[in-house]
């Protein structure tokens, strides 16, 4: 049996507030196109990728909404968001405590009208999961386990435990484990602090090879004079050059991001290889770009 909550205000909210950050990034394109490299270019470059950052998580996020249903059968209520699966064996369901009885607390995570996804703390019941969509008691449930308890917007609670009962006593059919899943690719490895702090210092890197592109690239010549011998020109850098170079190490950036992750979802520190070694390369590109430079 699956139990689908109400999502429409839920899914238009976040439509909204995708296409809100999705408009903002695309003008600030617009804006650095039109811009010479530089300081200004540089901050408009660097807010439409944020931008589309927050555009592409709001849009998996509101996709997640549209996907979240609660199926219960004999083994298990499943819990689906997104790519996440909550798994809550039958067995290891104590009680179910209506929002009326326990009280209906803020919900701290992603919570727009229509979507109450994150953590709450109801005095009578302590931490609890929410994968709610409206702010209703009387169609609010606690599904309370010795380990988690995790609250959902149910139209009829009192048929819901009915139905949970009556399956209780009819017993599992197969074991299952009280767990968390995640199905899909992993957009990042979001359980290995060491992979992000490398990731974050992989961007941050790039963005500083940028930086310094944009505040010192009309201190080099455009172009190198051809009278000059070899061994002169070695010292004659070229702004092409250098813009070469930063697009490089952003590629090597992307591309160690990606294997990265790949990597990771197989062999935790292998990921971690490929996501510092992109960082080391932000590093010495940076290093190279100011000795050019000088």
């Amino acid at each position: 049996m699956q139990y689908r909550p109400p999502r429409n205000l839920g899914l238009a909210t976040g439509a909204l507030l995708t296409a809100w950050a999705l408009a903002v990034a695309l003008l600030l394109v617009v804006l650095g196109l039109g811009m010479d490299l530089g300081f200004a270019g540089w901050l408009a470059w660097v807010g439409a990728l944020l931008a589309g950052a927050v555009a592409l998580l709001y849009g998996y996020w509101t996709w997640a909404l549209w996907t979240l249903s609660y199926d219960l059968d004999r083994n298990a209520l499943l819990i689906r968001w997104g790519l996440t699966q909550q798994v809550i064996p039958l067995g290891a369901i104590e009680r179910l405590v209506p929002a009326g009885v326990a009280g209906l607390p803020e919900v701290d995570g992603l919570g727009w009208w229509g979507s109450q996804i994150g953590r709450a703390s109801p005095a009578a019941i302590g931490d609890v999961l929410c994968y709610a969509t409206e702010r209703l008691p009387d169609e609010t449930v606690y599904v309370v386990t010795a380990r988690q308890a995790y609250a959902l917007t149910i139209a009829d609670p009192q048929e819901f435990a009915r139905q949970v009962a009556v399956r209780q006593e009819l017993g599992p059919t197969a074991e299952l484990r009280h767990e968390a899943r995640r199905s899909g690719p992993r957009a990042l490895p979001s359980d290995d602090r060491i992979a992000l702090a490398l990731a974050g210092l992989a961007l941050l890197g790039s963005a500083l090879v940028w930086l310094q592109l944009a505040l010192r690239h009309d201190a080099v010549p455009a172009t190198a004079p051809l009278h000059l011998t070899a061994s002169e020109a070695a010292d004659f850098v070229a702004r092409p050059v250098l813009l070469e170079m930063g697009t490089t190490a952003t590629a090597i950036l992307l591309a160690g991001l990606v294997v990265g992750v790949l990597v990771h979802s197989r062999e935790r520190v292998a990921g971690r290889l490929v996501i510092g070694a992109a960082a080391i390369v932000q590093a010495i590109v940076f290093v190279a770009t100011a000795i050019a430079i000088g």
